[in-house]
């Protein structure tokens, strides 16, 4: 009857999170970006623009198989959703549903909703597992909900906003104790987090992988005989599973998509990042770092958790002195197992968010590697810095617990967490203003392509294609023409891909062998030769467009 009670009660707290996120989310980008026929708030705006112009060239384009690939955006090859950090998941549902959908129909907002949401249910799941009290659980739900590594990422590359899935991963790990044995069941849902990072975004992989990977070694650390052992690495092959399933019927194989980099660590994790406020706080300062791209290695805590780290450094020292006293000797065997999983995963993790090159502040410390061939495919993940998220969720669930096991009297340990929570909330409410004004407000889209040729080529007709000839498309040039090229029913060659498609061989033919169904594209910075193509020449805005037949 107890038991009963307990969980009821747990399910109570588990739907109030829930709401929290929900409520949180709205107060913090309103319900304009709910609605599913506003998109204006989508367009104009970088990788936001990126990912809603690839579920819509998705949408538009025939099934195939596997079912991710479209070939709207890198004409005549294929490209895969998952390179345009689309949501392949709900690209694909939406997808499915599209001919009862309307004309115009974005689900970014409804995304964002969810991750919050999903974000308060786990971060309650978790501390529930470790026996916070409920009210604790409740109010430590805050710093999950309203953390800045989701602030930062959600609706700029909105996919990474999803860190419900780190919380999933840390979850399975808490309760380690409670269902290795039941090898089934943990094989099922470390499948599901696989599958879940192949049909969100790729960085989830090392997040979660290093939690499995200590969900599996603690396993086999265990006593057991063989047979067991041997059954402990069911969840890791389901997860391995589970992730090269959707990642294929998503197209990530499927495409000439460049997996590694060979500018590994500009964009990687500086040891100053935990307090590196980079405008977030209201009381600290932005620091310096090593390699202009180490914002991807943002990881500002809060202030409301620093204090929380004060408190758990004295909740530490008294249990010291307390069993120096006590003469207390016995050591839990257990608790030191996890103990140093948690924290070879959080070197692991630090180590790689800092790859190859560990810096702090402006400052080399050492190099990692030098091996040209490791960097090359280890800059799948080139944007590592972002590889410390869930380092920094383990220090917002130490903490949380660390002050609530200092206090005897529970309701002083409750008091205290909430005016850290209070105090977080202002520290960062600058940019949750901020965010508001960018997110809640009504926006309008206006094309640049203002020049009468592009109605004169409508009007013209006989155009299929557009060929954008010049090699620079990391800006928003490229995304404005790909929306005319959507609203006009025309195919791109190419497109702002979150992983490069070579395409200059496809563009070299083209322009050998110009094709009447195809409009040029020249930036008007890069028209060298431009006469040599033989093409009708045209000035539109700041590009100069060919064509084979001459427009009226």
């Amino acid at each position: 009857m107890m038991q009963e009670e307990h969980k009821d009660k747990a399910k109570l707290i588990y739907l109030s999170a829930m709401l929290l996120g929900a409520v949180c989310f709205i107060a913090v980008y309103g319900t304009r970006v709910l609605n599913p026929t506003y998109d204006a708030w989508l367009l104009g705006r970088g990788d936001l623009t990126q990912h809603y112009l690839g579920w819509c060239f998705f949408r538009r384009g025939a099934w195939t198989f596997p079912f991710g690939l479209t070939y709207g955006l890198a004409y005549p090859d294929y490209s895969s959703i998952i390179f345009t950090d689309s949501i392949p998941v709900f690209a694909f549902l939406f997808k499915l549903l599209s001919p009862v959908l309307p004309e115009t129909f974005q689900y970014f907002g409804w995304w964002g909703l969810a991750c919050f949401m999903l974000q308060g249910l786990f971060a309650a799941k978790i501390l529930d597992e470790l026996c916070v009290g409920r009210l604790q659980t409740l109010a430590g739900s805050f710093l999950f909900i309203l953390s800045p590594v989701v602030i930062e990422k959600m609706f700029r590359h909105t996919a990474l906003g999803g860190h419900w899935i780190i919380l999933a991963a840390i979850y399975l790990f808490v309760r380690h104790r409670k269902i290795y044995t039941d090898v089934g069941k943990t094989a099922l849902y470390w499948g599901l987090v696989g599958a879940y990072i192949g049909s969100v975004h790729m960085y989830f992989l090392p997040m979660c992988g290093a939690f499995l990977c200590g969900f599996v070694l603690c396993s086999l650390l265990k006593k057991g005989t063989l047979k067991a052992k041997t059954s402990y690495l069911l969840p890791g092959v389901a997860f391995v599973l589970g992730l090269f399933v959707c990642t294929y019927l998503f197209g990530g194989f499927s495409t000439r998509a460049e997996a590694g980099s060979n500018d590994l660590g500009e964009f990687s994790f500086n040891l100053n990042g935990f307090f590196n406020a980079k405008g977030y706080s209201r009381f600290l300062p932005s620091l310096t770092t090593y390699h202009d791209g180490q914002y991807e290695g943002f990881a500002y805590l809060g202030l409301g958790v620093y204090v929380l780290l004060a408190v758990a450094l004295v909740y530490c020292i008294h249990t010291v002195i307390l069993g120096i006293r006590t003469g207390k000797r016995k050591i839990d065997g257990e608790l030191v197992l996890y103990g140093v999983m948690y924290v070879l995963m959080s070197v692991g993790l630090i180590l790689f968010a800092a790859s190859p090159e560990v810096t702090f502040g402006d400052r080399l410390l050492l190099i990692l590697t030098d091996s040209s061939t490791l960097t090359h495919y280890w800059g799948m993940f080139r944007s590592s810095g972002r590889i410390v998220w869930p380092v920094c969720y383990l220090i917002m669930i130490g903490v949380i617990v660390c002050n609530d096991r200092l206090f005897t009297k529970k309701h002083i340990a409750t008091a205290v967490l909430i005016v850290c929570v209070i105090l977080q909330i202002f520290d960062i409410s600058g940019k949750l203003q901020s965010q508001r004004r960018a997110f809640a407000g009504e926006r309008t889209y206006e094309t640049p392509l203002e020049s009468d040729v592009w109605t004169r080529l409508l009007a013209h007709g006989g155009f299929e294609h557009i060929v954008w000839v010049s090699h620079n498309i990391d800006n928003n040039d490229i995304m404005h023409m790909a929306k005319y090229a959507y609203d006009n029913g025309l195919t791109m060659n190419n497109f702002y891909f979150a992983r490069g498609i070579n395409v200059n061989e496809n563009t070299k033919k083209s322009l050998e062998n110009p094709d009447r169904s195809c409009i040029y594209v020249f930036r008007s910075d890069e028209t060298q030769g431009i006469e040599g193509y033989g093409l009708n020449l045209y000035e539109a805005d700041n590009y100069i467009i060919g064509t084979v037949d001459e427009i009226d």
